[in-house]
């Protein structure tokens, strides 16, 4: 019986220090080509506003943003800073109403 708690515990705290970890969002995603790409991009401002599907790029995205826009990207690998400051300049240039809405939806402060 304590063998068993003990190995539940064991789970427990290794199942938390995975999902403390900062995920790979935004790390191997190339991100030139996909803001080439305008049926792409539609398709990832729709997952962020929830107005349409998310694949696990754009599911990424969506978890990454809050700590991005609300945390100066605390945690992030530097290419993923430099991923995250290339989507923000596209889209304040290119959709900036869509970037005004993902600000409003996930910026807290």
């Amino acid at each position: 019986m304590n063998s068993t708690i003990v190995a539940f515990v064991a789970l427990a705290v290794l199942a938390a220090v995975v999902s403390a970890q900062p995920g790979p969002a935004l790390e191997n995603v190339d991100v030139d080509n996909v803001l080439k790409n305008e049926k792409l991009v539609r398709r990832y401002i729709d997952c962020t506003l929830d107005r349409g599907r998310c694949e696990q790029n754009g599911r990424d995205l969506k978890a990454m943003l809050p700590r991005v826009l609300n945390e100066g990207c605390s945690g992030c690998t530097p290419k993923q800073v430099e991923n995250s400051n290339r989507i923000i300049n596209f889209m304040k240039t290119n959709h900036a109403a869509d970037w005004a809405a993902i600000e409003t939806k996930y910026k807290t402060g």
